[in-house]
């Protein structure tokens, strides 16, 4: 097989670069392993090296760039966090049967970085990696409730309030009343607004920065979570969400302690 033989796009050569800087350094090496003639190989490596995802050091060597190290980075982070969130996403399980999302704050929506599927026969559609917005889940606007009003209308405008569900709320007028509400309770509750007939309830996360980084939540089907026991589901969740910000080390400020 040939790069004349078989013509590949430019996304894909550089994708089939990428794996090989994993390996290999020299550029002979280098468009071997991608099956690439010598001069496509150069003219993807530069590519690569301006735009960060490869580094060539003063002997020519080609390295992984400052891109490819950012996002290994990320994902050795996340697998961090939910090793630490683990045991309390567990006790959260227990405590309530219901199904435990952990999800962290990924540009401007919720990347689920831990699932924990309830006692009960129902099974929701969500899953690991998989990407909800901030507006219409429990953990989103656990996180929104932590910021500023035209911080979240910023957020908002860029990305957009798409209507998932007839319950989601397509206003920035809408989900501010509901975020006020939220800073209130000290929870979030998703009332179908990702996922018709589902309930969900949220509470927020931080890191030892005291920034906000997402949010852990239960889910359950309406009638298994009626209203009445909201408050009741809520504490455990709070209590979750404040023992792996403990974890992660955040300390409440004084201020708040002192209330």
């Amino acid at each position: 097989m040939t790069e004349a033989s078989t013509p590949r796009s430019a996304l894909a050569k550089g994708l089939s670069m990428l794996e090989a800087v994993l390996a290999a350094d020299r550029l002979s090496d280098l468009a071997k392993a991608t099956d690439l003639s010598f001069s496509t190989a150069h003219r993807v490596l530069s590519e690569l090296v301006a735009t960060g995802w490869v580094f060539q050091d003063e002997d020519k060597r080609y390295v992984p760039g400052r891109r490819l190290h950012a996002i290994t980075g990320l994902l050795r982070e996340d697998g961090e966090i939910g090793r630490v969130a683990r045991p309390h996403l567990e006790e959260l399980r227990r405590a309530t049967g219901m199904t435990v999302h952990f999800g962290l704050v990924r540009g401007d929506s919720v990347m689920y970085a831990a699932k924990l599927d309830g006692l009960g026969s129902y099974r929701m559609r969500s899953r690991v990696g998989g990407m909800v917005p901030l507006h219409s889940t429990s953990i989103g606007k656990s996180f929104l409730a932590t910021l500023p009003d035209a911080r979240v209308a910023e957020i908002m405008k860029r990305a957009g309030m798409r209507q998932v569900t007839e319950s989601t709320h397509t206003s920035v007028a809408a989900l501010l009343d509901d975020l006020r509400s939220t800073r209130q309770r000290g929870w979030a509750i998703d009332n179908g607004e990702n996922e018709l007939n589902l309930r969900c309830v949220g509470a927020p996360v931080f890191d030892a920065s005291g920034v906000g980084i997402g949010g852990v939540s239960v889910s359950a089907l309406e009638f298994e979570m009626p209203v009445a026991r909201l408050h009741e589901v809520a504490e455990h969740v709070v209590h979750a969400g404040t023992r792996v910000s403990d974890a992660l080390g955040y300390s409440m400020p004084k201020e708040l302690t002192d209330q």
